[in-house]
């Protein structure tokens, strides 16, 4: 059986709406646009005078188990959180998820979805994810970079009480279905399928 995946597909925001696109390189700047107002107790869509992709994305990896409210053992490793770089033709979509259910997808071309593990769906999708991470950490490197992944390629970086970890699979092993990181990538795509879901309401 063929899966689907959501592939070559970025999220637009504009007047508030989120609506999908055949392909993020297809996305053209757009001028001046509005911030939109922001409710803390709700998912939110984002959208500011300048792109606010690298700042969000680096808060991402700054997060602590401590500022999560976290309590983890000391004595090995554990993945308290998972920020997925998807390269795409032109653009970079992060998907980010936390061992709290806390989700959210920022995009390098504008907009994206913050705050979707308010939702409960988000948050149990969000929680697998991060949880089925913990397996995959004998397949990752520890490292100090953070980079974005080239087009085509969709890397795992992995948040652990030991620092972070990284692994990187090429889009046609995911198709093909021959890569070790499948299962993982598969699970990501139910998370985004929440956060798509929420965005369209």
């Amino acid at each position: 059986m063929k899966i689907a995946y959501i592939i070559n597909i970025g999220f637009l925001v504009a007047g508030g709406l989120v609506c999908f696109l055949t392909s993020c390189g297809d996305q053209k700047p757009r001028n001046n646009p509005k911030p939109i107002k922001q409710d803390t107790t709700k998912q939110k869509t984002i959208e500011t005078k300048e792109n606010a992709f690298d700042g969000l994305r680096n808060m991402a990896f700054s997060a602590t188990p401590e500022q999560l409210k976290l309590s983890l053992p000391t004595d090995k490793a554990i993945v308290y959180g998972i920020i997925m770089d998807w390269g795409m033709d032109g653009a970079t979509a992060t998907v980010v998820s936390y061992q709290t259910g806390d989700a959210s997808l920022y995009l390098s071309s504008g907009g994206g979805v913050i705050g979707g593990g308010q939702h409960e769906n988000v948050s149990s999708a969000a929680k697998h994810f991060v949880s089925l991470g913990q397996s995959f950490l004998d397949k990752a490197t520890k490292t100090k970079k953070t980079t974005l992944p080239e087009t085509d390629i969709i890397k795992f970086y992995l948040l652990t009480n030991k620092g972070i970890f990284v692994g990187q699979e090429q889009m046609k092993n995911f198709e093909n279905r021959s890569s070790t990181w499948l299962s993982l990538f598969e699970e990501a795509n139910l998370l985004l399928t929440e956060l798509r879901k929420i965005a369209e309401k």
